[in-house]
């Protein structure tokens, strides 16, 4: 008996010195980094190779992270900066795993692959939402876990989850009518921000108080003329394809960017007043920022193919969540501070 408790107390002991090991090197950066996707030095063997990289909010100092010949992409920065959360095929179908801030210890997050996307952490970051395809594309279900990967559970018919910054909500594009809607977590209550009326919205996100959306939108019907007076020799004056931003209710909806570019997937700064976005330049795809109210964007990129920013400073997370607030009461402090 005596050597069973010695067995235990020694397996406690492990699992207790390999737990602080794994959180003494899951270290947040120390400064503002930008996580994102990108397809570089691209060779024959490598075809559709994709890594996730990390860079300082001026587009100086790119790491690469991942270095996998998979296509690893989607980036998400965990709440504290210590974790990323990510989209890759690595295991035969493609699914979320998650590292550490520095690109080490990449593992799934679920036990079985299923063909999860576009991960989103919650404030307190215990849980992540985001969608699966059920057979077909508009059998695109929300899902919601823990971060082990157990507990999920179906909560909407949509897809591009992202959770609101006070931990009560999810925004998502519906696929009821392909509009932008919240969904109360408490309640289980969908509700309309902006419906589809002609134009695609993609990609929502919050912004960090929580009063606004940005997204991309693609008009149809600009396509469609586009098309016409291509034919023509002519052409429009704005792209089809742009970041919008609205408040939570619908109201203000605003043009970002006013060039005659394609831009999509936005990001916010973690201060509120800055948005990282993907631009067609030529035949590449590079990441900009810009001061929301003005029209002087910063290239950050200048190589291959570059998309899926996600924005993290430790400067604006003052202080670490805690073990027993709820997320809402997490998300609120977050806010305050």
């Amino acid at each position: 008996m005596k050597r069973t408790h010695i067995y235990i107390l020694y397996c406690v002991s492990l699992a207790l010195v390999f737990t602080h090991a794994d959180r003494v090197c899951a270290r947040a950066p120390e400064s503002a980094k930008i996580a994102f996707t990108s397809e570089r030095n691209v060779n024959v063997k490598q075809k559709g190779n994709s890594d996730i990289y990390i860079m300082n909010p001026d587009g100086t100092e790119q790491v690469n992270l991942t270095r996998h010949p998979a296509l690893d992409s989607q980036p998400a920065w965990s709440p504290t900066g210590e974790k990323i959360l990510f989209s890759s095929n690595r295991d035969g179908i493609s699914d979320l795993f998650l590292m550490n801030a520095d690109g080490t210890n990449a593992q799934p997050v679920f036990r079985k692959l299923t063909g999860r996307q576009h991960g989103s952490w919650a404030p307190d970051g215990r849980r992540i939402a985001y969608y699966r395809f059920e057979g077909q594309i508009d059998k695109a279900g929300i899902y919601t876990a823990a971060i082990d990967g157990t507990g999920e559970e179906r909560i909407a018919n949509g897809w591009h989850p992202a959770w609101s910054p006070d931990g009560s909500e999810i925004v998502f594009i519906s696929l009821e009518d392909l509009g932008i809607y919240t969904i109360n977590l408490q309640t289980g209550v969908e509700d309309i921000v902006l419906p589809m009326e002609q134009a695609f919205p993609f990609d929502p996100v919050w912004s960090p108080d929580g009063t606004q959306i940005a997204f991309t939108r693609v008009d149809l019907f600009h396509i469609v003329l586009e098309g016409l007076l291509k034919v023509a020799g002519g052409k429009l004056p704005n792209a089809a394809e742009a970041i919008y931003t609205v408040n939570r209710d619908g109201s203000q909806l605003e043009r970002v960017v006013h060039d005659d570019i394609k831009t999509s997937d936005p990001a916010w700064s973690p201060r509120g007043n800055q948005l990282v976005y993907e631009q067609s330049v030529g035949k590449e795809i590079h990441l900009f920022r810009i001061t929301l109210g003005s029209d002087n964007p910063h290239q950050l990129t200048d190589e291959g193919y570059n998309r899926d920013p996600d924005w993290f400073d430790p400067l604006a997370l003052p202080v670490v969540p805690q073990p027993k607030l709820f997320t809402t009461i997490w998300g609120k402090i977050k806010i305050r501070d």
